[in-house]
């Protein structure tokens, strides 16, 4: 499950929630004009949880497939950083559970940094230390 759970983490909680664009060209959407020049800001966060393309997009499933999320944009758009913030993940996530057999927040309030990429400054968890069988 480690690549679709750290696709759907990233779907779930992305680490910027908006981006911003201008208008190439003059276009309607959604009943309303947009000129071309205009500021457009996407809103990443609220696209992954568009419920015509993620079924029960508020729930936090890893074995979903978020390939379709907006996470690090696309196209000539994406996030060139968008493979290294995968493999960080899967590297991290992999460690975690080499270490412990069971996992479990704490209860405590989440602390978020006040940056503009999104992400936990602290995260209290308490888990049960993995058992290591001795090499044969």
């Amino acid at each position: 499950l480690l690549p679709s759970a750290v696709e759907e983490a990233l779907r779930f909680d992305p680490p910027t929630q908006r981006s911003q664009r201008f208008a190439s060209e003059s276009l309607e959407l959604g009943g309303r004009v947009i000129p071309r020049g205009a500021l457009i800001v996407p809103v990443l966060g609220s696209a992954n949880r568009d419920p015509a393309v993620f079924a029960q997009p508020d729930r936090f499933d890893p074995a979903r497939d978020s390939r379709a999320a907006l996470t690090f944009g696309g196209g000539i758009h994406a996030c060139l950083g968008a493979w290294l913030a995968r493999l960080e993940l899967r590297v991290a996530f992999a460690a975690l559970g080499a270490r412990y057999s069971q996992l479990a927040l704490t209860g405590e309030p989440l602390e978020w940094r006040e940056t503009a990429a999104r992400g936990l400054r602290r995260l209290r968890v308490e888990g049960t230390l993995a058992t290591c069988s001795p090499p044969t």
